[in-house]
């Protein structure tokens, strides 16, 4: 009788745990299902990125869950298994046209207290190589950008151009190159904690269309167009539509074909952000296309730098 008393106590014990057991668990996969939902709800794949990106700044934002979250776990973990987006197959924006290598600064001069910052998200967008032998290599937009702040300085605008190598950053990251302006994003971050007089912030593209279409000729003289690109998917990015407006109009009064005016981007399938949001003066100018040579661009940026100078000089 003891036996099996003891017997039938055991069969309860195990009956009311295994019992307490499965509501513990079911509680908590319920509650889990509710917060996930409720997570991935309230934020975009933007939003997260974004996040990334101030946490590897050590930029802390309190009663942020995503800070927890991101140090438990890599990025494509969490970008798979949270937002569900997955690296290694999403392939939504790809290199586009002619290639270059990295160009490192052929100047490396030090610049004090720079005002200007250029910039290149996607440095190895490349133009056709020219015959003039000064440019042996395949020029870009990285090189366009050394030319530029070298006829802004020369204005007395002190610019600086970022040269780290983007490729690195999204290598680190493990992130593909649709991720690009995440990680020209930690640069500018970065850029503008050491240099406090940064105020304006220029993203230099190229385009990828034909010839005819991103070239004008003045008096005999070939140009690459300008193409400026604002982004409409952020609070306030008309101040930055309007500051692209200015330099617009400015180069209009003189060189009337040069521009190919304003593209408004926002909604699916487009960045519309393009890092703008960072200060109202930040713009992205698409100089020219992948046919165009470093000529043509030379000449359209000695325009250019007289307009951001004159602009500038007006915004002051």
């Amino acid at each position: 009788m003891v036996r099996r008393f003891k017997s039938k106590k055991k069969v309860k014990f195990r009956y009311r745990f295994f019992l307490f057991l499965t509501i513990m668990i079911s509680a908590f996969l319920g509650i889990f299902n509710v917060l996930y939902k409720n997570f991935s709800k309230h934020i975009d794949n933007e939003k997260f990125i974004n996040s990334l990106i101030n946490y590897n700044l050590n930029i802390a934002e309190e009663n942020n869950i995503l800070y927890d979250v991101i140090s438990l776990n890599s990025t494509s973990f969490l970008l798979k298994y949270t937002l569900g987006v997955d690296l290694e197959e999403d392939t939504s924006e790809e290199v586009v046209g002619l290639e270059a290598s990295y160009i490192e600064d052929p100047y490396e001069n030090k610049i004090n207290d720079p005002i200007i910052y250029l910039y290149n998200t996607h440095q190895t967008e490349g133009y056709q190589k020219s015959n003039n032998a000064t440019y042996n290599i395949t020029p870009s937009v990285l090189m366009a950008s050394y030319i530029l702040r070298e006829s802004l300085n020369d204005l007395g605008l002190p610019t600086l151009v970022e040269t780290n190598d983007i490729t690195e950053i999204l290598r680190i990251h493990n992130w593909q190159y649709k991720y690009s302006y995440s990680a020209s994003k930690i640069l500018l971050e970065d850029a503008k904690s050491k240099n406090k007089n940064l105020t304006y912030f220029i993203d230099l593209h190229r385009d990828s269309m034909n010839h005819d279409v991103t070239t004008t000729s003045i008096n005999g003289k070939n140009y690459a167009k300008i193409l400026f690109v604002i982004g409409k998917d952020y609070v306030n990015y008309q101040e930055n539509l309007a500051f692209a407006e200015k330099i617009n109009e400015k180069i209009k009064a003189n060189y009337p074909t040069l521009c190919r005016g304003i593209s408004l981007k926002g909604g699916s399938g487009v960045n519309g952000i393009y890092n703008q949001d960072i200060s109202p003066r930040a713009i992205l100018i698409e100089l020219g296309g992948q046919y165009n040579n470093i000529n043509e661009v030379n000449n359209t940026l000695e325009i250019l730098a007289k307009a951001l100078f004159e602009v500038i000089e007006e915004d002051s």
